[in-house]
């Protein structure tokens, strides 16, 4: 049965939040499917790496399928935010990470 009759033409495309923010996303979405990901960490980067794609490919079907949307420009609004929030994690994750290494550098250097 294909279910993809059922979704408008201007969602099928990849799904960058689906594939960025992978299990996240999926909890969001009520798609658990997408807790695969820590199995798929057993396999080292093809692992995570190839299940991400399959949930970006796959991504705005199951998102378009998960509820009720006002409208498509809608839709793609809230999907596109995904996106600018695994940006804002992204920057932050790195801000973070240098303020540790650096705290580290000061503390390594003060037992010398």
């Amino acid at each position: 049965m294909d279910t993809t009759k059922n979704i408008p033409e201007e969602v099928r495309h990849f799904n960058w939040g689906a594939f960025l923010l992978n299990w996240i996303w999926g909890i969001m979405h009520k798609k658990y499917i997408t807790l695969l990901y820590f199995p798929a960490c057993l396999i080292p980067l093809a692992g995570p790496l190839a299940i991400s794609i399959w949930f970006g490919i796959e991504g705005n079907k199951w998102a378009w399928e998960s509820q009720q949307w006002d409208s498509v420009e809608k839709f793609n609004q809230t999907q596109q935010n995904w996106v600018r929030l695994w940006f804002v994690l992204f920057i932050l994750g790195w801000i973070i990470a240098i303020k540790i290494i650096y705290v580290i550098m000061i503390i390594s250097n003060m037992k010398l």
